[in-house]
């Protein structure tokens, strides 16, 4: 089905907009990822990515460049290969069609050899198709903002989610997960269902909050999650203190702290690693060091290369692993879980990674990095790696990963329309939900 490109919002003033140029032209072979036009919106010239892969056609009513038009205006769609544009009569030929070619095949570098692993190829297939939900779910909620229909900040998670699949994928229900303001990938590894995220993020009452949190403010302690945060460093201090709970109720239960780099500069930092380790709490702090605060390179903050070696001024375990590699994400993890379990205390994960979309959607992704230092990291995909190495070790055939791929698409679909067909929530609700009975 053809992908509509469209007149993206680019701020939450904005209202209209200009194509400033094409970078692409009507024909082109594109990949998701790629930059396809510049815009201006009422504040500044943004480069706007393509978000699928295909043959780009530009209708021949396309407003041109320097034509202020409302968002959400159809500039351009982009096609699946012998894929007929909309505007095209049956019977014209349109643009020639392009196909690329088999992908790259990479060898491994193997924990255990093909036939250790077999064994587990369920678990490790529910791995890809949990970092594929939270793909596809980033992805369509990144359209809905362009179109307008996302109200606030919408941070995705883009380039992360191995870390978070690695992680919840050891965590029970009853364990709970604090995390911040890029917290969609989280919710969807810890179970909130991908329906529930969109139609929060789209004000509806059908959201988990019911429509009164948005992108950074998701919650829902049925499946673990207490909640996400737009400030820095609050989820540190949380999961310290649920931790608390659980050892004082003599149970089994973890807490798990997901923050960004930017965070282990905090107050929150120094308090809640060093009172976890002192009082041996089930708790797990998971930095995702995704380079930048905001747009603030962590190598210009902190003289300390690596966030974990901050783990010796405690007394806690810290690992630095690769982030991008849910293997290794998902070993680590089980073992500093397990530790916790067994009341042996808290470990710190620093998980280096990046973020291959802008820090939140509509914001200016060009001036603090450059674009080889982005297109180097989307050639590290955390979801291309671990498809390589299922296919390599035998786990899975492209074909199984193709299935995968298509049922996580009619998922992430039906969740999206669900979610733009929700009500909103009735005014005369306002003041409910404000406190716990």
């Amino acid at each position: 089905m053809a992908a509509e490109v469209v007149m993206p919002r680019q701020g939450w003033t904005m209202e209209v907009g200009s194509v400033v140029e094409w970078f692409k032209r009507d024909g082109d072979e594109v990949r998701a990822g790629d930059i396809l036009f510049s815009v201006q919106s009422d504040k500044a010239i943004a480069e706007v990515e393509a978000l699928d892969s295909g043959i780009l056609r530009i209708p021949p009513d396309s407003p041109e460049p320097g034509v202020e038009v409302p968002i959400g205006t159809l500039l351009a769609y982009i096609l699946a290969p012998g894929e007929r544009a909309p505007f095209e009569s049956p019977s014209s030929g349109g643009a020639e069609m392009m196909t690329s070619g088999s992908a790259h095949e990479r060898t491994r570098s193997d924990r255990g050899s093909a036939a250790d692993l077999s064994s587990d190829a369920a678990r490790y297939r529910r791995l890809y198709e949990q970092m594929t939900r939270i793909r596809r779910t980033e992805e369509a909620l990144a359209r809905l903002h362009q179109q307008g229909l996302v109200h606030g900040a919408c941070h995705t998670y883009v380039g992360e989610e191995a870390i978070a699949t690695g992680v919840c994928a050891h965590l029970r229900l009853d364990d709970s997960i604090f995390s911040t303001h890029r917290g969609h990938g989280h919710a969807l590894a810890k179970g909130v269902p991908a329906s529930e995220v969109i139609a929060e993020l789209l004000g509806r009452d059908t959201g988990c909050s019911r429509g009164r949190g948005g992108s950074m403010h998701l919650f829902k302690p049925e499946v673990g999650l207490l909640g996400t945060s737009g400030i820095v460093g609050p989820s540190i201090l949380l999961a310290t203190g649920a931790a608390y709970a659980f050892k004082l109720n003599k149970t089994e239960r973890v807490a798990v702290a997901f923050f960004g780099d930017g965070a282990s500069n905090n107050g929150a930092f120094h308090e809640g690693v060093n009172m976890a380790t002192v009082w041996r709490l089930p708790v797990i702090f998971v930095c995702e060091n995704n380079q930048y605060a905001t747009e603030i390179a962590y190598s210009s903050v902190s003289r300390v290369v690596d966030v974990s070696a901050k783990a010796a001024g405690y007394g806690l375990p810290g690992v630095s692993i690769d982030g991008n590699d849910v293997m290794a994400v998902y070993e680590v993890a089980g073992e500093a879980i397990q530790r916790a379990r067994a009341g042996e205390g808290p470990t710190l994960i620093e998980c280096k990674t990046y973020r291959t979309r802008a820090h939140s959607e509509g914001m200016r992704d060009t001036g603090y990095r450059s674009r080889e230092e982005v297109d180097a990291w989307k050639g590290r995909d955390p979801i291309g790696l671990f498809a390589e190495t299922l296919m390599a070790g035998g786990l899975a055939t492209r074909a199984d990963l193709a299935a995968i791929d298509a049922a996580i698409d009619a998922e992430v679909a039906s969740a999206a329309e669900f979610a733009r067909n929700s009500a909103w929530p009735d005014p005369a609700t306002a003041i409910e939900h404000v406190y716990a009975n």
